[in-house]
């Protein structure tokens, strides 16, 4: 059992989860209760929707930390609610900490611009991924 701080680490042999229900998986924290994908496929982008915001005269921005994969300027993305399929979409631009950027990883809190989404579209929990 591995203490880091004052929180307890996840153990995949005794089973432990932290306090907010997620365990690590290959490097990817994997939300448990079905707002997150169980499993991450090698390479595969995810990211987490922290909030969405709408932008007039640029469109829908959702916000997060990308948990797994990269994502760059021109994706083509897919947006799931508890493991059910909400839209597809594309990345028409990326910014974090009022930067632009053309690609993002892993630990990076991002904004990503989507093409054609409508705010009322995407929830705080929906799950982006490539």
């Amino acid at each position: 059992m591995g203490w880091k701080f004052w929180k307890r680490e996840p153990n995949p042999t005794d089973g432990a989860r932290p306090e907010d229900g997620s365990w690590m998986q290959d490097g990817a924290r994997i939300q448990d209760g079905g707002r997150m994908q169980d499993s991450v496929p090698a390479g595969a982008f995810v990211l987490p929707v922290q909030d969405v915001f709408s932008i007039s005269g640029r469109g829908t921005v959702v916000t997060g930390e990308i948990v797994a994969g990269r994502v760059q300027v021109g994706d083509q993305v897919l947006i799931t609610r508890a493991g059910q399929r909400v839209a597809m979409t594309r990345v028409t631009g990326i910014e974090a900490f009022r930067k632009t950027l053309t690609t993002a990883g892993p630990g990076e809190n991002v904004g990503l611009m989507l093409e054609g989404i409508e705010k009322s579209q995407v929830l705080a929990g929906d799950v982006i991924s490539r």
